[in-house]
Parts: C-alpha cells; sequence; structure tokens
C-alpha cells in the first residue's frame, strides 16, 4: 500500500519535473517574460518567423497576461493559442508582415465570464494573411485594427462575440472579404474609419447589435453589396465623407434607435431603393415618433428620384444638399419636382454656362416656362435679324460711297474741267472746229 502511495507521488513529481524541463515561448530566442508576466516578442535579423501555441514546446505559459509582438516578418496563432490563458488580457501586434489566425486561434471564453472584462486585441501597421472562420470568438472586450493591409477575412472571422465595447477598423486596406465575416454579436460601437475596399459583400455584418454609435467615416469603397449591413438599435447612424462607386439597393438593413445621417459623400451610383431598409426601431417610434433620416451635402453622378425611397412608416427625409453631377434642363428638373414638392431642401444641378451647382428651383425660375424654354430663341433671332439688317443698311452706305468716287470728269472747250454732279441730259450746239488761229 505504501508503496503505490509513493509510486504515484514519484509519477506527480516526474511529470512536474518534466513539464519543467519543456522550453515555452519564455525562451524563445525572439521572445521573453517579463516581471509583469508579459510574453513579448521582437523578432531579429535571425529570428524573424514566430508561432504561437498552447501547448507543446515553446508554448504561451498559462499565466501571461499580455501577448505583445513587434517587427516579425511572421506571425502565426495555431488553433486554441489562448483558450486557456485565463489570465491573458491584451494581445498586441506591431509591424508584421504576414500575420496569420487560425480557426478559434483567438477563441477565449475564461469561466467566471461575467465578471472578467475580456481580451483587447490591437493590430497595427501589419498585413493580415488571413483570419480564418471563428478565428476570433468568445468574450472580448476590443478590437482595434489599424494602418494594415488585410487580404483574407473569411466568413464568422468574428463570430459569437461576448462582451465587446468597441470595433475600431482605422485606415485599412481590405482586400478579399468574404460574407458575414462580423457575425451575431452585440457590440456598443462600430467604426470604420478612413482606408479602402473593393467590394462589401452582403451581410459583412451580420446580426450584428450595436448598442451606441454606427459609424462609417472616410471610406473608399467600390461597391456596397445588398444587405451589407444588417444592424440592429444604434442610437446614432453616421456614415459621412466617404468615396463609393457604387450603392447597390438596400445595401443597409439598419433598424436604429435614433437619427440617420448621410452626410458630405461622393457617390457614383445610388440604385433604386438604396436607402428603404433604414427604419426607427418599433420601441422608439412608439414614445418618440418618426426619427430623421437626413440626406446632406452629397454629390452624386447618377441617381434618380427612386433612389431615395424610404420608409415612411417610422423615418422622416430631410434633404438639405444633394448634388446632381447632372447638366441642368428642363426634363432633369421636371424629374425631381415631385420630390421638392414634398420635402422641399436644396437640390442642385450642373450649369455649364457659369460651371458651379445651382439649385433647381432657381434654375427653373430663370430657364424654365413655355415663354422662358423659348427665350434665348426669340433673343438669338432678334440678334440674327439685327445683324442683317446692319448688314443690308452698311451694304448700301458702301455702294453709295463708291458711286460718289466713280463720277466722271469732263473737260469742255473752254479748256477747264468740270465735274458731274448731277445726272441730267444736256443737249450741246456742236460748232465746227477749223485750224484757222
Amino acid at each position: 500500500m505504501m508503496w503505490a502511495t509513493w509510486k504515484c507521488v514519484l509519477v506527480v513529481l516526474g511529470l512536474a519535473s518534466a513539464q519543467r524541463s519543456i522550453p515555452t515561448a519564455c525562451e524563445e530566442d525572439a521572445c521573453r517574460c517579463d516581471s509583469f508576466t508579459r510574453l513579448i516578442c521582437h523578432c531579429t535579423g535571425d529570428y524573424q518567423e514566430l508561432t504561437l501555441r498552447s501547448d507543446g514546446a515553446y508554448r504561451i505559459p498559462t499565466m501571461v497576461t499580455a501577448v505583445i509582438v513587434n517587427g516579425c516578418d511572421r506571425v502565426t496563432f495555431l488553433s486554441e493559442t489562448v483558450r486557456n490563458l485565463i489570465q491573458l488580457r491584451t494581445i498586441q501586434i506591431a509591424n508584421v508582415n504576414n500575420v496569420v489566425i487560425n480557426e478559434r486561434a483567438l477563441a477565449w471564453s475564461p469561466r467566471d465570464n461575467e465578471m472578467n472584462p475580456g481580451l483587447r486585441i490591437m493590430i497595427s501597421n501589419s498585413t493580415i494573411s488571413e483570419i480564418s472562420s471563428h478565428g476570433v470568438q468568445g468574450r472580448i472586450n476590443s478590437i482595434i485594427i489599424s494602418d494594415s493591409y488585410i487580404n483574407n477575412l473569411k466568413p464568422f472571422a468574428f463570430s459569437s462575440l461576448t462582451g465587446v465595447s468597441n470595433i475600431e477598423l482605422t485606415n485599412n486596406v481590405f482586400d478579399n472579404v468574404e460574407i458575414q465575416a462580423f457575425k451575431k454579436f452585440t457590440t456598443s460601437n462600430f467604426l470604420i474609419r478612413g482606408g479602402s475596399a473593393k467590394v462589401l459583400p452582403s451581410r459583412f455584418l451580420s446580426d450584428v447589435e450595436v448598442t451606441d454609435l454606427l459609424r462609417i467615416d472616410g471610406v473608399t469603397v467600390v461597391c456596397l453589396s445588398s444587405l451589407t449591413f444588417l444592424v440592429s438599435l444604434p442610437k446614432r447612424v453616421l456614415i459621412e465623407n466617404n468615396n463609393i462607386d457604387i450603392l447597390e439597393g438596400d445595401c443597409f438593413r439598419v433598424t436604429s434607435r435614433g437619427p440617420i445621417t448621410f452626410r458630405n459623400n461622393t457617390v457614383g451610383t445610388i440604385r433604386k431603393g438604396a436607402f428603404y431598409g433604414f427604419a426607427a426601431s418599433p420601441e422608439v417610434f412608439s414614445v418618440t415618433g418618426h426619427q430623421e433620416l437626413l440626406i446632406d451635402n452629397n454629390t452624386v453622378t447618377n441617381i434618380t428620384p427612386t433612389s431615395l425611397m424610404y420608409n415612411r412608416t417610422t423615418l422622416s427625409l430631410r434633404i438639405d444638399g444633394l448634388n446632381l453631377k447632372s447638366t441642368c434642363d428642363c426634363d432633369l428638373a421636371e424629374g425631381w419636382q415631385s420630390v421638392l414638392s414634398e420635402h422641399g431642401g436644396i437640390i442642385n444641378c450642373w450649369y455649364d454656362l457659369e460651371e458651379h451647382f445651382v439649385s433647381i428651383p432657381t434654375y427653373v425660375d430663370s430657364r424654365c416656362g413655355k415663354f422662358k424654354q423659348t427665350f434665348w430663341i426669340f433673343v438669338i433671332v432678334g440678334v440674327i435679324i439685327v445683324l442683317l439688317a446692319a448688314a443690308v443698311v452698311i451694304f448700301f452706305i458702301v455702294k453709295k460711297e463708291n458711286e460718289k468716287k466713280k463720277k466722271i470728269q469732263i473737260v469742255m472747250p473752254d479748256g477747264k474741267t468740270y465735274r458731274e454732279t448731277e445726272f441730267h441730259i444736256v443737249v450741246e450746239r456742236a460748232e465746227l472746229l477749223t485750224t484757222d488761229l
């Protein structure tokens, strides 16, 4: 009996000794662990690649509170990298040429989930080769990705998150984004600032609840597909200062608890019903009534009145500035007359003669109507008649002057010269001239 007991003790001690002999990530050539139990990795010329794992040699120690990586050529997070790191609070990646986050690599759900503030994930000035499906899951406090190139964002890359405070995507270039990249979670704020994307696909944000601010600011996008944003309950929606080639119909499916602002955007084409998916939440509408959809100081090349269809049941539309990059004419003005009559506001068209935008009502007052439409025709015809009359008068004056210059000089027998002044027939008597002196 005693021998069995001692045998168990020896086995445990042996396992503990074996665990101590296995090196951790703190002993990686490019890494160290400081007194605050942070894993800090800074790659040098000889050690440019780093693989982070949860078990085996060079695993991340379980008591690590932060993973900080800077200046590596390649960093790979293997599956389940952070699942058992119950003390972990921060992951910070900067200046890395190739970041790969495998499936469930950053899935983190500690046991005391409700009391834990969650992970802060920060990636800056890096190239993210891929974030795999379900790459980021669980208790996440904030996600901040800035000044980075995102090559491939798989479906459900950010999914089933809890406790999220902020998601900020700032000055990033999105190359390939697949559907439902952000799926099924609640966050206080979701912000996309600056940067560019080729196409943001359908359900880019899918079943995402934003409790405070949804903001898209200063982004250059080729196309926002139908149902790009499926978002509920933001108190404020701001879409401003963007450059968008195409807004597809129903690209926003957003149920808001407050006003919606579409301001200072330059858009190539707005399809029919692009704004139709905006709505006020039933709870807010029942208390405060219609929420405002504001169209303010936007410039659009291809647009029709049907592009501004909106949910009349819960929203009111206000147009404070819409510049149509189309040459002013009376047909164009007539097409927008119903919108102006119903909503008022400021809608401008391009006035070629003066090379600036002019409001459609101003153009109509000065150029349209039965008389005004033919006014310039009358002016042009009048000018032509005046010019023709002037030409005729000048012709006869010149002709008369020329005739005066051609009057005949006559030498009379008395040796005097006379200039003809009047046209008369004079009968003279002719005398025979002799040679007698």
